[in-house]
């Protein structure tokens, strides 16, 4: 019998950066180490949260972007 195992990113910093437009943002993610993915998704920081826990859970989340006209909400959110 096969076990599945779960992912766990405990103890582990995933850093994200994040260029911001208007409708839309550019997001890179990595470990430190390596590119984990590159995307465009809308720009909305809950559907960020989301992606980013459910994709490497239990992890240590760093991200940074361009603080443009948006990114007062963008920062309280992420927070």
């Amino acid at each position: 019998m096969i076990q599945a195992r779960s992912l766990d990113f405990s103890g582990s910093s995933i850093f994200c950066g994040i260029d911001e437009h208007k409708k839309s943002w550019r997001v890179n993610v990595q470990d430190g180490e390596f590119e984990l993915e590159g995307f465009i998704r809308d720009s909305n920081a809950v559907t960020l949260i989301k992606h980013l826990k459910r994709k490497y859970p239990n992890a240590n989340y760093k991200v940074c972007y361009e603080a443009g006209f948006s990114g007062f909400s963008a920062q309280r959110v992420l927070s």
